[in-house]
């Protein structure tokens, strides 16, 4: 259930990456609108590149060896004391273990707050007949089921890119991203995990630009380095 864009040997996209933090177990390129899962061992580094600018990705991630703990949004806030997540933060399990670090974030502009695109919101938002279009929700829940997870246990996303300010007054809004072609961020593995991305597919508000394009994944082996 994948949607990935493969080729054998290196990627054209994802050759002279800077600061790359190991050498690379593996490369992908997610398609517009794609998905997939797939699980990281502890020490090892995931990077989320913006290919072609303003894309969001949507990601949880669950304990490999205990899939009742996965993120929680709201455990990494209180934790933090903080809604803005960048380099050197954590992303925390429900039960409050670190599952993911920031090492390297070269935009600092993320989304803990906003969860996903679903069916309901799109309905809400946009009508009946747009429900079941490309939504972020179902694209983790197709890759989980191989995992045994349900949709409805697919925990709020922390949402990469996206750009979500708040007023003084507690108004939240979504805006265009600040990220560009190139932008990245590293997230270091804390325990064993597996991992879900939907590239966003939302292209009824500004979330993406209005415009669906590419991710770039890489994983690294960073585990002597831990």
């Amino acid at each position: 259930m994948d949607q990935l864009l493969d080729a054998p040997g290196s990627l054209p996209d994802l050759r002279g990456l800077h600061n790359e933090p190991g050498p690379r177990r593996w490369e992908r390129i997610l398609v517009p609108k794609g998905r997939t899962a797939f699980e990281l061992d502890k020490g090892d580094t995931l990077r989320i590149i913006d290919l072609d600018g303003q894309q969001v990705a949507d990601l949880i991630c669950f304990d490999r060896h205990n899939l009742v703990d996965k993120i929680s949004p709201s455990t990494t806030v209180m934790v933090k004391g903080n809604i803005h997540l960048t380099t050197g933060d954590y992303i925390r399990s429900v039960d409050a273990y670190p599952m993911l670090k920031i090492t390297q974030d070269t935009v600092g502009r993320h989304d803990i707050l906003a969860g996903s695109c679903c069916p309901g919101l799109n309905r809400l938002r946009y009508g009946e007949k747009a429900a079941h279009q490309p939504n972020c929700r179902e694209n983790l829940a197709a890759v989980m089921e191989p995992y045994g997870v349900r949709l409805s246990e697919i925990p709020y996303t922390f949402n990469i890119f996206m750009n979500v300010p708040i007023s003084p007054e507690g108004n939240i809004e979504v805006i265009a991203p600040v990220s560009k072609s190139g932008d990245f961020i590293d997230l270091h593995a804390e325990m064993d995990l597996v991992v879900a991305i939907s590239n966003c597919p939302q292209e009824r508000n500004i979330c993406n630009g209005f415009n669906a394009t590419r991710l770039g994944l890489v994983v690294y082996n960073t585990q002597a380095s831990s």
